[in-house]
């Protein structure tokens, strides 16, 4: 596997000298919420922090702290002004990921949220994770009709207005040279009007997270291609997830840079002592957890119908073996079916509703087996790079994957993967033979958490940063090869 070059980041991983490179301090989650008024106490190892630290060592709180504090002025993208826009959930690992990473390299970075979905969520200013933001939401009529009248708003003049209030109680400055990564397609054409009336200095990069040409609506037409069309001349750079998606983005945007950024897992947020003492312990007789926290609709592309049907024959055959199952978009079908099989196994199916990601976390890193289903007859069957499989490995979590995934040749060997011909049943019984084989299922544990460690996003996340630059300031870009190679 080619892996980014981002040496002239600092990046190096101790006592891994095979390993990809990441930070020697990663500043947790628990540093960038930590008060400032504590940030001294901090430095001279005076105030415990749960969960700081480098692989959990609190010890090496104040070493992390001078990191962050170091890395704000040495970092190739310090002090560079980067504007997130997007419509996903707040919560989505790909943008929570990458804004955390370019506030860790002292990035100017602040997002901008149109919501149309969270009707929990308060508009204005907030924060996340110690990023500024503002939230327009938008939540007039119910259901699709709601998302087709936010679709049109994302086409009139008001949504650029909307943007510039948001700019300006945000303390933006529109002619500072500025980064406009746009994570959404329908707020493409925002971004043109952004930089043609307002933000001329600035650049917009497309964070392009799924294969739009293949998802189409009405049986025939994909609306994300149109919002692109219609934006496509202001698009300076692209990001994609996959190597596999180059081809078809450079003939899309051919005027555009376009580097890919896999949704690897960040290994620094996840409790490696705990993960490698599961495996340890793994065997005969310890209790066995299967999770699976995501979409649990039927009537989009994920086997809802044959995750359950597993759970059922595994639960019935092994008496140490608990479900977890969690997400929020579902289906009545899966719902009833659902309710039905947990109030017949009396706990050790859970359904626990929307989960928020420190608990994901959590239930991931615990969990000996997780899933990725795709319905065979899906239309929107493609090669993906999905978060959920690079979690999987980096928690040294057995991935049961019916899904086109990157790295197929390699996962075959800590995973069970299946093509779209499979049938169910043959399916059901390999997830029980693996449970049935205990030193198989830890072997291909130990094998999952090794090669998670191929896969990580302090590998590749870099390539943001050398994308801004070479946009921003093509003069000071890093002559480094793999930087943004290969280019089309």
């Amino acid at each position: 596997m080619k892996r980014a070059d981002c040496t002239h980041l600092g990046f190096r991983m101790p006592g891994f000298g095979i390993a990809p490179q990441f930070p020697r301090h990663v500043p947790s989650l628990a540093i960038r919420q930590l008060p400032v008024d504590l940030l001294d106490a901090a430095m001279e190892g005076k105030v415990e922090v749960p969960g700081a630290g480098y692989l959990g060592d609190n010890r090496r709180i104040p070493d992390i702290v001078r990191y962050k504090s170091e890395r704000g002025t040495s970092s190739p993208g310090a002090g560079m002004n980067v504007i997130i826009l997007d419509v996903h959930p707040v919560e989505d690992v790909r943008i929570e990921r990458h804004i955390t990473y370019l506030a860790d390299q002292g990035m100017n970075v602040c997002r901008i949220h149109y919501n149309y979905a969270d009707e929990s969520a308060g508009p204005g200013i907030f924060s996340h994770h110690g990023v500024r933001g503002f939230r327009i939401n938008r939540f007039f009529f119910q259901g699709k009709t709601r998302t087709l009248y936010f679709m049109g708003y994302c086409l009139r003049p008001k949504i650029l207005a909307d943007c510039r209030k948001a700019l300006k109680a945000l303390d933006i400055d529109p002619e500072q040279p500025s980064i406009l990564h746009i994570h959404d397609p329908l707020l493409l054409p925002l971004a043109g009007k952004l930089v043609e009336n307002s933000m001329p200095n600035s650049r917009v990069i497309y964070d392009r997270h799924e294969v739009y040409e293949d998802w189409l609506h009405f049986g025939r037409i994909s609306l994300p291609l149109f919002y692109e069309d219609l934006a496509k001349k202001w698009i300076s750079g692209t990001v994609v997830v996959s190597e596999h998606h180059r081809d078809a983005v450079h003939r899309l945007f051919p005027g555009s840079h376009i580097i890919a950024v896999p949704n690897y897992a960040a290994s620094a947020m996840y409790d490696a002592n705990a993960i490698d003492e599961k495996i340890h312990l793994a065997g005969p007789e310890p209790q066995i957890h299967a999770v699976y926290i995501g979409s649990l609709n039927n009537a989009a592309d994920r086997d809802v119908d044959l995750l359950l049907d597993i759970a059922d024959a595994v639960i019935r055959s092994y008496d140490n073996v608990t479900f977890f199952i969690g997400g929020t978009s579902m289906d009545e079908g899966s719902r009833v079916k659902i309710e039905e099989l947990a109030g017949r196994h009396d706990g050790r199916l859970r359904f626990l509703g929307y989960v928020p990601r420190e608990k994901t976390v959590k239930l991931t890193e615990r969990a000996h087996i997780g899933f990725l289903l795709v319905r065979p007859d899906a239309r929107y069957w493609v090669r993906t790079s999905p978060n959920k499989i690079f979690e999987y490995l980096v928690c040294g979590t057995v991935p049961i994957i019916r899904a086109d995934v990157d790295h197929a040749d390699r996962l075959r060997a800590c995973s069970l993967i299946f093509d779209r011909e499979d049938e169910d049943a043959m399916i059901v019984q390999a997830v029980l033979d693996l449970l049935g084989s205990p030193e198989k299922l830890k072997r291909y544990m130990g094998k999952a958490r090794a090669l998670g460690l191929d896969y990580t996003w302090e590998s590749v996340a870099c390539r943001y940063i050398d994308l801004y630059t070479m946009l921003l300031y093509p003069e000071t870009a890093p002559s480094h090869p793999n930087a943004l190679s290969p280019m089309k």
